[in-house]
């Protein structure tokens, strides 16, 4: 009964960290998208302060469960398209992985002509 209830809250606490972790890539696709569409911003700025805000110094999901997490992020139009695939393991092994692909949007500012 023990044993059954361990992994009981192996489990649910796995589920947990995945919960929170999706939530990770959320913010660092948010972040990434507002980023590139600043005026002077391009996509490969997206894509670094994406990585940043997910695996950087502070960042929300270091470590190895966010290793698999792949940022891309593209011009489309007037709009700045960050995304996110991956995976996340559970710490059980048997199950299968939780797949994860993200987007996200940001308008890009339009440049501004002052008049004297």
């Amino acid at each position: 009964m023990v044993i059954i209830a361990m992994a009981l809250l192996i489990l649910v606490s796995n589920a947990v960290a995945i919960q929170y972790a999706t939530g990770a890539v959320r913010t660092a696709v948010d972040e990434a998208a507002r980023t590139g569409a600043r005026l002077d911003g391009t996509p490969a700025e997206c894509v670094e302060h994406g990585t940043e805000v997910l695996r950087g110094p502070g960042g929300l999901l270091r470590g190895t469960m966010g290793d698999s997490i792949v940022i891309t992020c593209a011009a489309v139009g007037s709009v700045m398209v960050a995304s996110a695939t991956g995976e996340f393991e559970w710490w059980f092994g048997g199950v299968p992985a939780v797949s994860v692909d993200i987007v996200g949007r940001s308008v890009i500012e339009p440049a501004v002509s002052a008049s004297p």
